[in-house]
């Protein structure tokens, strides 16, 4: 890819005293060139700085460091950090198992399986010593029962109409559609 990037112009005076500039392009792999050179000697230049030579060696240094404290590090201190470690993982753990708890008393409760997560959360706020999660998730079904499972739907009765025959059985056929009556009297005609 040779996209011309940047331009530089160069003057120079040519013998009758008048000034030439002569433009000079530069492609992308070029100007990337440049500027991986600028980035190199910027941290070779920090690293100086902080009295480090080559960075190789800061790196293998920095290692060795982390390695030298591990070894310090007491016995007491390595099952200290184990310790917490497993703290935290227990914690956890119980904080899953109250979730799943939840859960299965909402639904239990009859709470739609949509809605647990809601229901859990409005119910987290009612816990307290005295009231545990399953009392609290049947107050907030009692205050917002739409989280909870419709038993039965009732089916609405829709009229049907039949066309032809006749629905009273009294041998009267009797058409109350006006359209209908409009359409027949321009069949008779």
């Amino acid at each position: 890819m040779s996209e011309n990037i940047q331009t530089q112009t160069d003057q120079s005076v040519n013998t009758g005293g008048q000034v030439e500039q002569q433009e000079k392009t530069f492609t992308q792999e070029q100007v990337n060139g440049f500027v991986a050179k600028e980035v190199k000697s910027a941290q070779e230049k920090f690293l100086r700085d902080l009295g480090i030579e080559d960075f190789e060696s800061a790196k293998q240094g920095l290692e060795q460091f982390k390695a030298y404290q591990e070894s310090q590090k007491s016995e007491a201190e390595k099952q200290s950090e184990l310790l917490n470690n497993t703290t935290k993982e227990l914690e956890q753990e119980r904080t899953r198992t109250k979730y799943l708890e939840a859960s299965l008393s909402a639904l239990k409760q009859g709470v739609n399986t949509d809605s647990v997560e809601d229901v859990i959360a409005l119910a987290e706020r009612l816990v307290t010593d005295e009231k545990d999660i399953s009392l609290a998730i049947s107050e907030v079904l009692a205050k917002y029962p739409h989280f909870g499972t419709i038993q039965e739907v009732k089916k609405e009765v829709t009229p049907t109409i039949t066309v032809g025959g006749n629905p009273n059985g009294n041998g009267s056929n009797p058409v109350t559609d006006p359209f209908q009556k409009i359409i027949d009297s321009y069949k008779r005609k």
